[in-house]
């Protein structure tokens, strides 16, 4: 007997109450995902005491509530049509960001309080194909899963990722031989790093990689009525920082540098009303953003500023940054155009 390498995928869908595991079916097999990865978190009474018996036992170990971390990445492409939500914006739903549609132009992805306990359903099927046509798959199953992601490009070329890490209750772990096919991936490629511009306020910048960490924390709701000891997971703060590494840096944003290691963080000078990055389908857009760091460096032979910028608010203090977005919005992720 010959089995296959194992082969392992993952299938989304979203909860129509928090909490409460949906079934998924082959029509929400359709995003392609990369490297899914499953960490169990399970709560053990280790209790090493001898017995007040005279004897040298120990008690035994009990379970206590049951989650897991489940990690894995999608490369970002707009699907079939730029008028309708990609497949894989369930999973940015699922870390607190909300989908707007612009009237058949585009879609913008907006982080939104609204959207804190939005949670998910995860499958995560491990097969064995193994003699006689025979296919058997072990699911593990998890439900009330809410998570943060990281958007990103490493380098000139390489496509737009986003890297998700959710954590949810464990509900089951069964075995199958139902496996299901894969539906409708989308035809497009993903949003590659080229031809594409990185502006910091007026000043356009050459970029070679750039990361937007959504900084979602997450915290689960406890329910002692619950066997896995949770309700759902839910986001309770945000910190989304933007890291880039400018390259050519011009000489009108030599006085944002200036002034930020000049310690005069309490004067306007330190912001940028809009950050900018603009490629053919998929854009970035933050409406105001701090420089919380800048390294002097060398990428190429040419002088860089490996830079961190905090994500403020659009609304912070008063003044909008970007009278399209929402005065709590830190960022969009814009697919297509806005109409």
């Amino acid at each position: 007997m010959s089995f296959s390498i194992n082969q392992r995928f993952l299938v989304g869908k979203h909860e129509s109450s928090p909490g409460v595991m949906e079934t998924p079916t082959e029509a929400d097999f359709n995003v392609r995902i990369r490297n899914p990865e499953i960490t169990p978190i399970i709560e053990w009474a280790d209790d090493a005491s001898k017995f007040a018996n005279g004897g040298h036992g120990e008690d035994e170990d009990i379970a206590g509530a049951q989650s897991a971390t489940i990690t894995f990445s999608v490369r970002l492409g707009i699907g079939d049509t730029i008028s309708t939500n990609p497949n894989w914006v369930k999973y940015f739903n699922a870390c607190g960001v909300k989908d707007n549609n612009y009237a058949g132009t585009g879609v913008g992805l907006q982080p939104c309080p609204a959207y804190d306990n939005s949670t998910i359903t995860l499958w995560v099927y491990d097969v064995v194909t193994g003699h006689q046509g025979l296919t058997r798959a072990t699911i593990y199953k998890f439900a009330g899963c809410c998570g943060n992601v990281v958007i990103g490009q490493e380098g000139v070329g390489k496509p737009m990722v986003a890297t998700f890490t959710f954590t949810g209750k464990c509900m089951d772990v069964v075995d199958t031989n139902t496996v299901p096919d894969g539906m409708d991936f989308g035809t497009a490629h993903a949003e590659k790093a080229l031809n594409q511009t990185l502006a910091f306020g007026a000043n356009a910048q050459k970029v070679s990689s750039w990361s937007l960490d959504a900084g979602n924390e997450v915290q689960p709701l406890i329910n002692q009525g619950d066997i896995t000891g949770y309700d759902y997971y839910q986001i309770t703060a945000r910190k989304p920082r933007l890291t880039a590494n400018p390259i050519s840096q011009t000489v009108a944003a030599e006085p944002v540098w200036q002034r930020m290691i000049s310690g005069l963080t309490g004067t306007s000078a330190v912001f940028v009303t809009g950050i900018m990055l603009t490629g053919a389908n998929i854009g970035l857009r933050i409406p105001k953003a701090q420089r919380v760091a800048a390294n002097l460096g060398n990428r190429e032979g040419i002088v860089s500023w490996d830079s961190n910028w905090r994500l403020l608010s659009n609304g912070w203090t008063g003044a909008v940054g970007d009278p399209d977005l929402a005065p709590e919005v830190t960022w969009e992720l814009l697919i297509g155009a806005r109409s």
